[in-house]
């Protein structure tokens, strides 16, 4: 899709700007994504080959045509969110342990047991049993470790 972005619109896909809005949205609880900002990108997602998004069509009291765009899945919201917490930055690393128990990152965490290398994967493991231990909370943890063994 980004080979295809870059030849219709001229330009890289802009994977780290739309994925930190991505983040920023879902900390807001916003379901619609910014179309303002990410019109191009949204009509990428949404090409008929990809299905990334859907747009709702609606009028509004004014009988004005409106338009927003949605993740089809969590799962690609997933896709875009986990861009914030990858790399070795001390951002990335202080995500990791931030949204530890918020639940609307726990896809993040599945994504990143098969993303980071092992010996990231194996560190933030022990983070996430370290927390689990603390707070009685091992929604997270149990299937971390659990995609970590099928590596």
């Amino acid at each position: 899709m980004a080979a295809e972005y870059l030849k219709e619109w001229n330009q890289e896909f802009p994977l780290k700007k739309f994925s930190a809005a991505v983040y920023e949205m879902r900390l807001e609880d916003k379901q619609a994504l910014p179309a303002d900002e990410f019109y191009q990108v949204l009509q990428s997602l949404e090409d008929e080959k990809y299905k990334m998004v859907v747009s709702r069509q609606w009028q509004d009291e004014k009988s004005e045509a409106k338009k927003e765009w949605y993740f089809r899945h969590d799962k690609i919201m997933d896709f875009f969110l986990v861009q914030n917490f990858l790399g070795e930055t001390d951002a990335a690393e202080g995500l990791l342990v931030d949204r530890m128990g918020d639940p609307r990152f726990r896809g993040v965490y599945f994504l990143l047991a098969t993303l980071l290398p092992l010996d990231a994967a194996k560190e933030l493991r022990e983070k996430l049993i370290q927390y689990a231990a603390d707070t009685k909370d091992n929604t997270v943890s149990n299937t971390f470790v659990q995609l970590l063994r099928t590596r």
